[in-house]
C-alpha cells in the first residue's frame, strides 16, 4: 500500500482540537510552543485521533458517544486548580468560560439529514485524564540513563517553548493575593516537573479523553491497529500551528521512520522514538504503518539541553489500550478486521497488538528480513574510558573493528577533548564501568565459547609499526549487541589513519564464537536511493538502547581524484571516485562509526560526521559519510589482517581528498607567468653550436624588455591602473 492510501485512511481519524478560554494575565501561554491571545482570552490547539467502535463504561458516560484522544498538555493550562492540586479520580473540570472543540474533515458531518462537505468545529467534553504507566516508566528511565546533569540533562517540549523565556512583565502584573498564590503554586509545580523525571514521564505521556455525540457522524470506517520494527516507514497526519490558520495547516502529512523502542529486548515496546517531523500543534496526531494500521499517538519530544537535538516521541497503542481497559471497551457489534479471515485474532489482542504479523500484512511465507534487520548484528557500541562513545562495525569473524579515528584522536579533527563538552562524535556520560563490569554495575558476561583474540597484530606490524603508543594505554570496550546477555570486551588499536580519512580499526582482545560481520557494497550509491544510518546516536552505555535506524535517502555523491598504480607499481592517470556522500536521514551524537545501509542491508558508507550551527546546535539532517568504495583497502585487509601495505595508501596525502572533506573546493594550479612576445629557443636541428643559439637567445631577450622600459616611459602611455568594478 502506497502513501497516498495510508493518507487516505489516516485522514478518516486525523482531528484538530482547539482549547479556548478566560487569560486575563496571559498565564497560560508559558511553556507552550505557540498560541494565539486576544482581549484576555488564549487559545491553544493540538492533534487528536478519533476512537470510532469504543464505548465509555457505563458509570463514566452512559449515551452513545465517539471518542477522541489527545494530548493532556493541550488542556491542563485550562483545568481547574482544585483538580490540579489533588489530581482527583472523579471527572476533571475546566475553569469556567473554557471550551474545547474539535475540527474533523467535513464529509464525515451530519446535519440534519445531510452529510456536510465542509470543515466545522464541533464542541467536545473533557471525560478523563489518562496516565499511561508503562510508557512514562519508559520516558523516565530515558531521562535518568542520559542525564548526568540537569545542565546537559532534558526537558519536554520545544526549544521556543522554555519556561525561562517568558516576559518579566506577566509575573509583575500579578497584584492580586489570591493570583499570586496560585501564580506560584503553579510555578512550583512547573519547576518540580522540570527537575524531576517521574513527572516530566508523566507529563510527556499523559493524554486526555475527550467525547462528541456519535449521532453527528455516520459510515466511519474500522480502526485497525498493529506494531512495527525498528527501520519501518511511518505517517503521521496532524495539524502544526493550526490555530493560526486551519487552511493552511489542518491535517498535514509528516512521513519518517521508526528508529528505536524501549524496552529494547522486547518484542512489546512501551515507548518508540521515530525520526519524523513534528511541529508545535502535532502532538497527538495518529501514527499510521504502511498497511494503514494505527501504530500509536504522536507525543511533544524530547530535548536534550546543551546540543537541542530533539527526540520525537510516539505512545504506542497497547500502551494506551492497556491504560484505558478499565473503562473504555470495543464495542461488540462492531467485528474487528483482522489481518485475514482465517486468522482468528481476538480484540483483546488486536488491541495489545500481538498479532503474529508484525507488520498487519499477511504474506504467504515467512516474513521477509528487513535491511536494518540485516545490518543490526554487525553494529557495536565503542567507549573510551574517559566516558566518550561512539558506533563501530564488525568487519571479520575475528573480531576487527571499524571505527572513526576522531573518537581516538578527536583534536586531530577540531573537535572538543573527549573530556570536554559535547560533540559530534558523542555525549559525555557522568561515569564509566571499569574494565569489569557493564554500565549496570554486573559483572562482564562472556559467553562460554568465548577465545582469546589473536593480538599478534600488535608485533612488529601492529602497534608500534604505526606509531600508535601514545592511545595505547586507553581502555577501549566494545558491547556486542546481538548477545544474549548483551557482552562486553575489551579492545585494542590496530589502525589510526594518518590520511584525509576518518578511521580507525579495532580488534576485539576476547572474540565470541558467533560473530556476524558486514556484507560490503563498493559501487557508488545512487542519489535519491534509500539509506538507513544505523548506529548509538544519543544513547551510550548507560541507556541500554539497542542501536538506533533512521531512514531517509542519498542526496548528494562527492568524488575525488586519486592516482592509480600501474601493475608495475607506477603512477598513471588519475581515476575518479566517490569520496563522500549526504544523506537525509538523521544523525545524532553517538552515531559516528556507525554504517549507512542500503535497501539490501549492505554497508554503503561510515558515518562521520554531521553539521552545526554557530551558536552549537547540531543539524543532524545534515550529515557526511564515507562511501565503501574509498574503504576498499581497509576490507581487503579484514580477509587476513597481515598486509599493513594496503593501509599505507591510506595514510598518504591527497590535497583533492582533504580539500572534500574539509569542505572547500579542490584546489587549482597556479597560472604560469605571461611574458608576452618572448623570443622561442633556437630549436636542436639548427647549425649553429649551442653556445650560439644562447647568445642569440639572450641578445633578443634583452631588446624585447629595453623597448618595454622606453615605451612605459612615453608620455602618451599611462601607467594608472584601472579599477575594478567588483
Amino acid at each position: 500500500m502506497g502513501l497516498p492510501e495510508v493518507a487516505d485512511v489516516a485522514r478518516n481519524f486525523a482531528v484538530m482540537v482547539r482549547v479556548q478560554g478566560p487569560d486575563p494575565k496571559g498565564l497560560k501561554i508559558r511553556n507552550h510552543a505557540f498560541h494565539h491571545y486576544n482581549c484576555g482570552k488564549t487559545t491553544l490547539s493540538a492533534s487528536g485521533t478519533f476512537l470510532p467502535g469504543f464505548n465509555l463504561d457505563a458509570s463514566i458516560r452512559s449515551d452513545n458517544t465517539i471518542h477522541v484522544l489527545t494530548v493532556a498538555s493541550v488542556i491542563e493550562p485550562f483545568l481547574s486548580q482544585n483538580y490540579r492540586q489533588t489530581i482527583s479520580k472523579n471527572k476533571p473540570q475546566l475553569i469556567p468560560g473554557a471550551r474545547i472543540d474539535i475540527l474533523l474533515e467535513g464529509k464525515k458531518v451530519v446535519e440534519g439529514n445531510k452529510v456536510g462537505n465542509e470543515e466545522a468545529w464541533l464542541p467536545a467534553e473533557l471525560i478523563k485524564m489518562v496516565n499511561i504507566p508503562e510508557s512514562s516508566s519508559a520516558v523516565q528511565s530515558l531521562i535518568e540513563a542520559s542525564s548526568g546533569s540537569m545542565e546537559h540533562g532534558w526537558e519536554v517540549g520545544w526549544s521556543l517553548a522554555s519556561h525561562n523565556r517568558g516576559p518579566q512583565h506577566i509575573m509583575d502584573a500579578v497584584h492580586s493575593q489570591v493570583e499570586q498564590s496560585s501564580f506560584q503554586s503553579q510555578r512550583q509545580m512547573l519547576v518540580a516537573e522540570l527537575s524531576n523525571p517521574n513527572l516530566m514521564g508523566q507529563s510527556t505521556t499523559r493524554i486526555a479523553l475527550l467525547t462528541v455525540p456519535s449521532k453527528l457522524f455516520e459510515n466511519f470506517p474500522k480502526l485497525n491497529t498493529s506494531v512495527s520494527n525498528r527501520g519501518d516507514l511511518v505517517l503521521a497526519m496532524g495539524s502544526p500551528f493550526g490555530i493560526l490558520s486551519p487552511v493552511h495547516f489542518f491535517n498535514n502529512l509528516s512521513v519518517g521512520s521508526i528508529c528505536n523502542g524501549y524496552p529494547p529486548s522486547s518484542s512489546r515496546r512501551s515507548l518508540l522514538m521515530v525520526d519524523i517531523r513534528c511541529l508545535p500543534g502535532m502532538e497527538g496526531s495518529p501514527v499510521f504503518g504502511e498497511c494503514s494500521k494505527l501504530i500509536g499517538l504522536l507525543t511533544r519530544p524530547l530535548r536534550q539541553k546543551n546540543s537541542g537535538t530533539e527526540i520525537q516521541l510516539v505512545i504506542p497503542w497497547h500502551a494506551i489500550a492497556s491504560a484505558c481497559s478499565d473503562f473504555l471497551h470495543e464495542d461488540p457489534h462492531v467485528k474487528w478486521k483482522g489481518n485475514d479471515e482465517n486468522l482468528k485474532t481476538s480484540p483483546k489482542e488486536q488491541l495489545d497488538g500481538s498479532s503474529s504479523d508484525l507488520q498487519g500484512c499477511l504474506h504467504s511465507g515467512p516474513l521477509p528480513t528487513s535491511p536494518v534487520d540485516k545490518a543490526l548484528p554487525s553494529i557495536c557500541l565503542v567507549t573510551i574510558d574517559d566516558g566518550s562513545w561512539a558506533s563501530g562495525v564488525l568487519l571479520n569473524k575475528q573480531g576487527l573493528i571499524l571505527t572513526n579515528a576522531h573518537l581516538l584522536e578527536p583534536w586531530r579533527f577540531g573537535k572538543a577533548a573527549a573530556n570536554g563538552e559535547i560533540n559530534e562524535i558523542g555525549t559525555k556520560v557522568a561515569t564509566f564501568p571499569t574494565k569489569e563490569s557493564t554500565p549496570n554495575g554486573h559483572q562482564n558476561l562472556l559467553p562460554t565459547k568465548s577465545r582469546p583474540s589473536d593480538i599478534s597484530l600488535c608485533g612488529e606490524q601492529g602497534l608500534s609499526r604505526r606509531g600508535l603508543a601514545n592511545i595505547s594505554h586507553r581502555s577501549i570496550c566494545v558491547r556486542l549487541d546481538f548477545m544474549d546477555p548483551w557482552t562486553w570486551s575489551n579492545a585494542s588499536v590496530v589502525y589510526v589513519s594518518k590520511g584525509p580519512l576518518d578511521i580507525a580499526l579495532l580488534k576485539l582482545e576476547t572474540v565470541p564464537d558467533q560473530l556476524f560481520p558486514i556484507v560490503m557494497d563498493f559501487t557508488s550509491p545512487s542519489p535519491g536511493s534509500k539509506a538507513y544510518i544505523i548506529g548509538h546516536g544519543l544513547f551510550g552505555p548507560r541507556c541500554n538502547f539497542l542501536p538506533s535506524a533512521c531512514l531517509g535517502v542519498i542526496s548528494k555523491v562527492i568524488e575525488a581524484k586519486r592516482p592509480q598504480l600501474q601493475q608495475s607499481n607506477q603512477l598513471s592517470r588519475e581515476v575518479i571516485f566517490p569520496a563522500m556522500f549526504e544523506t537525509t536521514a538523521a544523525v545524532h551524537p553517538g552515531s559516528s562509526g556507525g554504517a549507512v545501509v542500503n535497501s539490501n542491508g549492505h554497508m554503503i558508507g561510515l558515518v562521520t560526521s554531521n553539521a552545526r550551527h554557530g551558536g552549537g546546535t547540531v543539524i543532524p539532517h545534515l550529515n557526511f559519510s564515507i562511501p565503501c568504495a574509498a574503504l576498499e583497502p581497509i576490507f581487503k585487509f579484514s580477509k587476513d589482517m597481515q598486509d599493513y601495505s594496503l593501509l599505507e595508501d591510506l595514510d598518504k596525502p591527497n590535497e583533492n581528498l582533504s580539500s572534500v572533506w574539509a569542505l572547500m573546493p579542490p584546489l587549482s594550479p597556479k597560472p604560469e607567468p605571461f611574458l608576452p612576445h618572448l623570443p622561442q629557443f633556437p630549436n636542436e636541428d639548427k647549425k649553429e653550436t649551442k653556445g650560439s643559439r644562447f647568445s642569440k637567445f639572450i641578445t633578443e631577450t634583452d631588446k624585447i624588455l629595453k623597448n618595454t622600459a622606453e615605451l612605459g616611459m612615453d608620455k602618451n602611455f599611462s601607467n594608472k591602473l584601472v579599477p575594478s568594478k567588483l
